[in-house]
């Protein structure tokens, strides 16, 4: 039999055997990393940005240049109701009509709407950073049932271009930029989103189906203007507003480029013929 001293001896090593491992674990336990949070904005695999000025003012400018200023003489009566709760969006002040324009051709070829040239003369264009200096244009193309035009203008110079979307691949709440001539305020920027794609509406009497819905403002003179996505893509043709009081409230709308991408195809075919 063990002496009572050996078995003294024997407990006190058990229990510091068991006071280290205690020791060790709890060391260990209270050392160890937190467990991944499950927010997004925390892991370090996922980096969220959001688009600011900056990434607006990139945006804007690869397609601010190729929107032009249109004005004409009045030879006609707009034939609108004035209580209309829908209608264009062209300017008539001091009896001129005023409207905006996509230059897709570097030649000069502009898409805009039917009828911010419809009963007008002496159609003339001021593109951008030519401030003062206007452009007499030469009306290529009407097409009244889609509600979209094709003038030309000659400079004498190579003009910047827009790029076309796909506006069959917009989706609710994306974010969008107006980019146009209210009030005659050449190349004004106006920021929202999608409301939505396909939204049917009377304007002057006709029915315009599948038009994009948008928050972004639209105001008198944005007319024939370009509605871009956040990649710089012309995605509509900006054509009117819901406007009880004539300014904006809220609701405009575009015709999808989709609508017009195999005419502008045709007319640069013909134009490239020439």
């Amino acid at each position: 039999m063990l002496s009572k001293g050996i078995k003294l001896i024997v407990l006190v090593l058990l229990i510091l055997l068991i006071v280290a491992q205690l020791t060790f674990l709890l060391g260990h336990y209270m050392l160890a990393p937190d467990p991944p949070s499950s927010d997004a904005a925390s892991s370090p695999g996922i980096l969220l940005t959001s688009c600011g000025t900056e990434d607006l003012g990139v945006v804007v400018a690869k397609v601010r240049a190729a929107v032009v200023y249109i004005v004409g003489r009045k030879v006609t009566t707009d034939t609108a109701p004035s209580n209309a709760l829908i209608s264009f969006a062209p300017a008539s002040l001091a009896g001129d009509k005023m409207g905006s324009g996509i230059i897709f051709d570097s030649a000069g070829y502009i898409l805009t709407n039917y009828h911010v040239i419809a009963g007008i003369t002496d159609i003339r264009v001021s593109i951008f950073g030519q401030q003062g200096k206007t452009f007499p244009c030469e009306i290529i193309y009407l097409d009244s049932e889609k509600d979209l035009a094709i003038i030309k203008i000659n400079t004498g110079f190579s003009l910047p271009t827009v790029t076309l979307g796909n506006s069959d691949m917009l989706e609710a709440a994306e974010e969008v930029l107006a980019v146009g001539c209210p009030f005659s305020l050449e190349q004004s920027v106006t920021h929202g989103i999608i409301s939505d794609t396909k939204r049917t509406v009377v304007i002057d009497g006709r029915t315009y189906r599948d038009l994009i819905q948008t928050d972004a403002a639209i105001n008198s003179g944005n007319s024939g203007g370009a509605l871009i996505n956040m990649d710089g893509k012309v995605i509509g043709v900006n054509v009117a507003i819901y406007a009880p009081s004539r300014v904006y409230c809220g609701v405009g709308f575009a015709i999808p480029i989709n609508r017009a991408k195999l005419l502008l195809m045709k007319i640069k075919y013909l134009q490239g013929e020439s």
